[in-house]
């Protein structure tokens, strides 16, 4: 019985933690050149957003991988959020075969922690100089 719990609460966590990949299709004319942009993430992240020339195209997935389908051939611009930080690039999509990009990702408890350790420094400090 414990042993069967165990393992039903394990799956759960298992599939709670799991990210899955993001699968979209850019707006576009039928007609035009199209080809297939691919952002992969370093670490799964959370509330990522997308927009391609200004189209939005993800919003607010928890991913590691996004396949954009139908991206007109050509330089495109590109902006992603994620994780509270934004990027900004120019990429070429070619027609024949898929655009790859790999990005960084940074991990925001990280970011949280050091802003509160040095803020708790400052205030001992501070404390200190002025007593």
């Amino acid at each position: 019985m414990r042993v069967a719990l165990l393992l039903a609460v394990v799956a759960c966590c298992t599939l709670a933690c799991s990210t899955q990949d993001v699968r979209v299709r850019y707006p576009v004319l039928p007609d035009q050149p199209t080809g297939t942009l691919v952002l992969l993430l370093s670490q799964a992240a959370s509330d990522v957003t997308i927009a391609i020339n200004g189209n939005l195209v993800v919003d607010r997935a928890h991913t590691d991988r996004i396949i954009i389908d139908g991206v007109p051939v050509g330089t495109q611009t590109v902006i992603m959020a994620a994780n509270g930080v934004d990027k900004q690039f120019q990429i070429w999509v070619d027609g024949d075969h898929w655009t790859t990009v790999p990005l960084g990702v940074s991990d925001p408890s990280y970011g949280f922690l050091k802003t509160l350790a040095g803020s708790l420094l400052t205030i001992v400090v501070y404390s200190l100089l002025h007593s």
